[in-house]
């Protein structure tokens, strides 16, 4: 890599939960989500109606920091950690394991919350939303509100 990327630019390397991320110094997973945010809104430069942004790794804390600071109304925008609840993080929201990502995405999805499991999903910053997508009031979901 001295020979190759380490030449042209200068490098960061960061070590993950199962992988080493070797970047530019001028760019992260943070700058790329702006990115992303200012090509992909409903035009350009426009924001996106709707952003999820999930995580599981020390190398996704920039893009929680960028969204997290960003324009975007964070009633529409939601950063999500993945994993053990005692970790720090710059997201927002916490879920325990990778399958409550698919249970969550099922949900936006429009899928039944009858069959969801809610109870893994929690909030970093102390604020609970009074519906689930679709408009589904969590009091009416098996287990009551979260």
């Amino acid at each position: 890599m001295e020979k190759t990327i380490g030449k042209k630019w200068e490098v960061e390397v960061m070590e993950g939960k199962a992988n080493l991320e070797v970047r530019p110094t001028f760019i992260n997973k943070g700058e790329i989500a702006k990115k992303l945010v200012h090509n992909y809104g409903q035009e350009v430069g426009q924001p996106p109606e709707f952003v999820l942004c999930l995580g599981d790794d020390f190398t996704d804390e920039d893009m929680f920091r960028a969204l997290n600071g960003s324009s975007l109304d964070p009633e529409h925008c939601f950063t999500v950690t993945v994993g053990a609840s005692s970790k720090n993080t710059l997201a927002h929201w916490h879920l325990l394991e990778p399958a409550d990502v698919i249970t969550s995405v099922a949900l936006l999805n429009g899928e039944d919350a009858s069959f969801a499991d809610l109870g893994p999903l929690a909030i970093v910053d102390g604020r609970i939303p009074e519906t689930a997508p679709g408009g589904v009031i969590l009091d009416e979901l098996p287990g009551g509100k979260l």
